[in-house]
C-alpha cells in the first residue's frame, strides 16, 4: 500500500495535513492522532507534516515485515525488542528506499544512504509517542497496561540515535564570506550580463529579497509572507508579522513565521529599493493587486501574481548554486547565521555588554530571552575572540622569553 502526506486548505485559511493511502482515504487513527494530538496541541502544520512522515516510515516498516500492531495490541500484544530494534534500523532509510522493488532487479551500483541521526531521532521520537497513543487505545485495560505501554514508549526512545550537543561543527559555524556574498550580489544585480535570469522585473524581484535577507536576517518564511501593509515607508519600519492559516494566503503550502512578531528600521535606501519594486514592477503584474504580499510571481502562467510559493523560491536559490562552483554551498539560511555573525563583530567594537548583546539580538531575530538560541549564533565569535586571545598571549610570553635567553 502506497501512503502519501496530503495538504489542504479550508475556505477559512486553516491548513491540514493527513497521511491517505493509494485510493486517497485517510487512514484513521493517523488522522485521530493529528486531530487529538497536534492540532488539539497548537502544534504548526509543517511540525505536523514531519510527523506524519515519520508515521509513514512506520507503515512502511509494518508493512515490510507484515506486523500489524493494531490488531497486536488489541490482543494485549505489544512490540518486543526485536520489533524496536529493527524498527530503529527502518528509520534511518530514506523514504524513497523503504518502496519496494515490484520485482525489478536493483541495480548494483545503486547506493542507499541514511538519513541524519537528527531525522533518525526525530522519527523514532513520533513513532513512540504515536504507538503510544495507538496503543492506549485498543490495548485491553488492565492493571498493568498503562505501566506496559510506557515501557515500551520508553524502550523506543531508548533506541534513538545519541546526538551530541557539544560538537564542535554547529550551528556557529555555518557561515559564508563577505566577499563571496558580494560577488553574488554583483552577479544578480538588475542588469548584469551575468544574471542568469532574463526578465528585469525578476532580476529587481531576485536582487531585492538577496539584500533583504542578508541586511535583515529574516527567515525565507518570514520574507515570504512579508506584505506591503507591513512597511511604514513615512517612517522606515519593518513590522515582522505572523500569518498562520491566513485566508488571503492562495498557497498551501503557507509560508510562516516562526518566531515573534518585531518590528525595527530600514535604512532609507533600502526602503526606496522596495517602494521601487512594488510601483515600478510588481504592480504591473496581473492579479498582483488581489493579495497584499510583497513578492510575487512575474511570470505568465496560471499562478502569475501570485505570491512567490516556497518551491518557486527554492528554484531562485537553486539557480544561485549553478552560476559558479564557489556558490555550490550557499543557502538561505547561512545569511541568518552570517548576519549574526557581523552582529557580534559590531556589538564587540560598539562595547556592548554580553548581555545586552544578548538581548538586543534575541528581539531582532525574534528570540524569546531566555530561549539560549542568541548565544548559540555567538558561538563563532566568541571563538574567534577567544583565538586572538590565546595567540596574544602565547605571543606575549614567547616575546618575553626571547629576550631573557638574550
Amino acid at each position: 500500500m502506497q501512503l502519501s502526506v496530503r495538504r489542504f486548505q479550508a475556505e477559512s485559511g486553516e491548513r491540514f495535513s493527513i497521511l491517505v493511502d493509494d485510493t486517497g482515504m485517510p487512514l484513521y487513527y493517523p488522522t485521530l492522532y493529528v486531530t487529538a494530538e497536534l492540532r488539539g496541541g497548537g502544534r504548526a502544520v509543517n511540525t505536523i507534516n514531519q510527523a506524519l512522515s515519520a508515521i509513514k516510515v512506520l507503515c512502511a516498516w509494518a508493512d515490510y515485515y507484515s506486523i500489524d500492531f493494531e490488531s497486536r495490541f488489541k490482543r494485549s500484544e505489544l512490540l518486543f525488542s526485536q520489533n524496536i530494534h529493527s524498527l530503529r534500523d527502518f528509520a534511518q532509510k530514506r523514504l524513497a528506499d523503504t518502496k519496494p522493488n515490484l520485482g525489478k532487479v536493483a541495480s548494483i551500483k545503486r547506493r542507499q544512504y541514511p538519513v541524519s541521526k537528527e531525522n533518525q531521532f526525530n522519527r523514532m521520537s513520533v513513532i513512540a509517542e504515536y504507538l503510544g497513543f495507538v496503543a492506549g487505545r485498543l490495548h485491553p485495560m488492565t492493571a498493568t497496561s498503562a505501566k506496559d505501554i510506557e515501557a515500551m514508549v520508553e524502550m523506543i526512545k531508548a533506541n534513538r540515535p545519541r546526538i551530541s550537543s557539544s560538537t564542535e561543527k554547529d550551528r556557529s559555524e555555518v557561515h559564508l564570506d563577505d566577499a563571496l556574498l558580494d560577488a553574488l550580489e554583483e552577479v544578480i544585480k538588475p542588469g548584469s550580463e551575468a544574471n542568469p535570469v532574463t526578465d528585469f522585473g525578476i532580476q529587481f524581484r531576485n536582487a531585492l529579497m538577496f539584500t533583504i535577507l542578508r541586511l535583515t536576517g529574516l527567515r525565507r518564511g518570514e520574507l515570504l509572507n512579508l506584505k506591503i501593509d507591513d512597511f511604514d515607508f513615512a517612517k522606515g519600519i519593518l513590522c515582522v508579522v505572523r500569518r498562520p492559516d491566513s485566508a488571503g494566503d492562495p498557497r498551501t503550502y503557507q509560508p510562516l513565521a516562526k518566531t515573534r512578531e518585531r518590528s525595527f528600521p530600514l535604512s532609507p535606501e533600502l526602503m526606496n529599493r522596495i517602494h521601487d519594486y512594488i510601483s515600478k514592477y510588481r504592480g504591473k503584474i496581473p492579479g498582483a493587486r488581489k493579495h497584499g504580499f510583497l513578492f510575487i510571481t512575474h511570470r505568465p502562467g496560471p499562478s502569475q501574481g501570485w505570491p512567490i510559493s516556497n518551491s518557486g523560491f527554492g528554484k531562485f536559490i537553486f539557480g544561485l548554486k549553478k552560476i559558479a562552483a564557489e556558490f555550490e554551498g550557499f543557502h538561505t539560511h547561512a545569511l541568518r547565521h552570517h548576519w549574526n555573525y557581523i552582529f557580534s563583530q559590531q556589538s564587540s567594537e560598539r562595547g556592548l555588554k554580553p548581555e545586552r548583546e544578548e538581548k538586543l539580538r534575541s528581539y531582532l531575530m525574534g528570540w524569546s530571552e531566555t530561549s539560549g538560541t542568541a548565544a548559540t549564533y555567538n558561538k563563532r565569535h566568541i571563538r574567534e575572540e577567544a583565538g586572538k586571545a590565546v595567540i596574544q598571549l602565547q605571543n606575549k610570553r614567547l616575546g618575553r622569553s626571547s629576550d631573557e635567553s638574550c
